[in-house]
């Protein structure tokens, strides 16, 4: 059963990548555009969508259970409908009400992630988790091939609004879709938060990796989410041209997790996050340096090769921290910790870019403020080295030990 619901989930997390792309990539664009490029706007709708998602994560986490696990996730899909109804009953009028779209936003994306990560923790071992989320990120890599060319194509050539409506087709297909899935695993204890914090305080690997998803949202998966599109359709100037782009870079992401499924399947030891680190910092120094197209084009590339090797190495090691035998049954307090640590360097990042942005400003502080987020990038990496090390040298003790009781 559980093998069967991770193919149904695959196939949804691929549909639901479509949807996501737009919402990551064009919606601050459309949103953008109707306030006249007020980044500080942005930026603070943006902030509070952080601070709303954890509440809801928070209540979630604190009740699902395997009697409404499926009705949360399958919840989602519906919300989601909602969500692009308003964009096409409201239009451009949205922006009166961005915080309470936001909170509806938010809503339909943590009811669809929190199952999620439960269903996957629950359903891998450390063995299957990496390849496992490499075969994710590489559908959603697939989908982020079509969707941008398709959704930059569809925007041009008619409007925002026609593609509000194909969105809302693909989430009907979604939702059959859904209909195949069987009950989720999920834990009916309830959360018990500090009880899991007292355990954790001396287990270093859980801290390290808490603190690798820390530093990861302040730099890749933090503002920079937001920056990036923004940076780089000011350079280009129409949704097609960002599209096809971006359908470029989800190509190279692609390739780059299919090294990673190699590497994997070798057992080759993956000491190098760092290093890659280091290379997208020093390729965001120059964009520092000679802020043009091409240093930009250079980084996103790095990003989304390099960059996409961590962040599929980060969630992989994440949830396959939890996977030792007096941890396993603190699945949602585990979620929930490693959330915390995430708003807390999303609200850093969002806060670093609006000071930049609105007390030091100048050309190229856009830019500036890619290249010191990405400095956090090094630090996120040493800490899923050391996660991913230790992890390793536990597995080893543990094949010793059987091989001793076997003799």
């Amino acid at each position: 059963m559980e093998q069967e619901n991770r193919r149904y989930i695959a196939i949804i997390s691929f549909f639901r990548k479509f949807i996501r792309v737009f919402f990551n990539l064009f919606f601050n664009i459309y949103i953008l555009k109707i306030v006249n490029n007020d980044l500080s706007f942005m930026i603070k709708y943006t902030l509070f969508g952080v601070i709303i998602e954890f509440i809801i994560c928070y209540i979630i986490l604190k009740y699902i259970n395997s009697r409404n696990a499926k009705i949360i996730y399958k919840a989602s899909f519906p919300l989601l409908i909602l969500n692009i109804l308003a964009l096409l009953v409201f239009k451009e009028n949205i922006v009166k009400y961005i915080y309470l779209f936001k909170i509806l936003e938010r809503l339909a994306e943590v009811c669809y992630s929190m199952p999620y990560e439960l269903i996957v923790i629950g359903s891998n071992n450390n063995d299957t988790m990496s390849s496992f989320i490499a075969n994710i990120n590489i559908l959603s890599s697939i989908s982020t091939i079509l969707t941008p060319v398709f959704s930059g194509f569809i925007i041009q050539k008619f409007s925002y609004y026609m593609l509000f409506v194909i969105l809302i087709l693909e989430t009907l297909i979604i939702i059959a879709i859904s209909f195949k899935i069987k009950d989720f695993t999920v834990s009916d204890k309830k959360l018990e938060l500090r009880k899991f914090l007292k355990i954790t305080k001396d287990k270093k690997h859980i801290q390290d990796i808490y603190k690798c998803m820390f530093y990861r949202r302040i730099s890749s998966q933090g503002a920079m989410t937001e920056l990036l599109p923004i940076i780089l359709f000011l350079r280009l100037g129409t949704e097609m041209d960002l599209g096809t782009y971006n359908s470029i870079f989800a190509i190279i992401s692609i390739i780059s997790l299919q090294i990673l499924k190699i590497l994997n399947k070798k057992k080759i030891k993956k000491d190098f996050y760092p290093y890659l680190a280091i290379i997208i910092f020093l390729s965001s120094l120059l964009v520092v340096y000679n802020s043009n197209f091409i240093t930009l084009l250079m980084y996103y590339i790095l990003m989304n090769s390099l960059g996409t090797i961590i962040e599929s190495e980060s969630c992989s090691i994440v949830y396959s921290a939890i996977k030792t035998k007096d941890l396993i049954e603190y699945k949602k307090e585990h979620i929930l910790t490693y959330n915390i640590y995430m708003a807390i360097g999303q609200i850093i990042s969002y806060s670093l870019i609006y000071i930049l942005y609105n007390y030091f400003y100048d050309v190229n502080i856009l830019s500036i403020s890619v290249s010191i987020l990405m400095f956090f990038l090094i630090i996120s990496a040493i800490y899923l080295k050391k996660t991913e090390n230790y992890l390793k040298t536990i597995k080893h003790k543990l094949n010793n030990i059987k091989e001793c009781e076997n003799i």
